[in-house]
């Protein structure tokens, strides 16, 4: 994700520090504990050639990534949705792949719908593309509606009469990243607690050269947080561990789901990190968090003779 990347000279001087909880995360959240919390941490993609010998075996074929890829995460953020209309028979062929059952996909509403001209007649488009999503079965998680830069709140209205729209068989996400969405407070506060009452979540968007967008609004009991990491800068660890803590939290107020989505901005950097990631997930919030587990390097797997 380059959106919000600033030179690794410079990431010494940003203030990675998280906001405050705002006063409707204690509206949303019960303040106990949830039964079963789940919290889920994914990629971005699975197609990452750079994962054989790790994350995959050394000799796996492409057409079996996707089915490694379920073993080490329960999670991806699915782009390639963004991209094209899929059919349900498509995302059957992917559902059939995943080898557990707690794995979901969270694919990113069609471009067509979000990118191309006004909101306003994409009805019959939305549900599309939901048809074609619910092809995924019990492996579909939340889909997110990505609004371009240059969506402010000036469109407010449009995009509040097309939430109001959106099949109720589906969880969604919506990520803004028009500045004047988080600059005017009295515009930011007014959109979150009608996400709220639609029932709709917001996602976080935690990138270095915008921290407008690394809000911490709760509109419902679930997060979705988009991690883009620096290839291994220093910050990277301080920056995830800031938001364990807020997890925690969260978690101890009764957040019920989390989804934790990694762009390290390199894909040799996702294994380890991902190790790390869930392990402090899993000591810091008692959730027991999917670790993945490295294959041998083929010269480490020594001789049965």
């Amino acid at each position: 994700m380059e959106f919000g990347k600033i030179d690794r000279s410079l990431l010494d001087t940003v203030d990675f520090s998280l906001p405050a909880n705002p006063d409707l995360n204690h509206l949303v959240l019960p303040g106990k504990r949830a039964v079963h919390p789940v919290i889920h941490i994914g990629a971005t993609r699975w197609t990452a050639a750079e994962w054989l010998g790790n994350l995959y075996p050394a000799r796996a074929k492409a057409a079996d990534f996707l089915k490694y890829y379920s073993q080490q995460f329960t999670t991806i953020e699915l782009n390639a949705t963004h991209y094209k209309l899929y059919s349900a028979a498509d995302m059957q062929k992917w559902a059939a792949l995943i080898a557990q059952e707690s794995f979901r996909f969270c694919p990113k509403l069609f471009q067509g719908i979000t990118h191309r001209g006004g909101l306003k007649g994409k009805e019959a488009m939305t549900l599309e593309f939901v048809e074609g999503m619910m092809g995924l079965g019990q492996y579909l998680g939340p889909v997110f509606l990505q609004l371009s830069d240059g969506f402010g709140p000036g469109r407010q209205v449009e995009l509040l009469e097309y939430l109001s729209t959106l099949p109720s068989q589906v969880k969604w996400f919506v990520e803004l990243r028009h500045p004047d969405w988080f600059n005017k407070p009295t515009i930011t506060e007014h959109f979150f607690q009608a996400l709220h009452t639609m029932k709709i979540g917001a996602v976080i968007t935690d990138t270095a050269g915008r921290r407008d967008v690394c809000h911490t609004y709760l509109p419902v009991p679930a997060t979705m947080i988009r991690f883009v990491a620096n290839e291994g800068h220093p910050t990277d660890k301080r920056r995830f561990d800031a938001w364990v803590d807020r997890i925690a939290q969260w978690i101890d107020q009764g957040l019920e789901e989390a989804y934790f989505f990694l762009h390290m901005g390199d894909d040799h950097y996702v294994p380890d990190f991902a190790i790390y990631a869930a392990e402090q997930f899993s000591a810091r919030t008692g959730i027991t968090v999917k670790v993945p587990v490295l294959f041998p390097k083929e010269n480490e797997q020594g001789s049965l003779f």
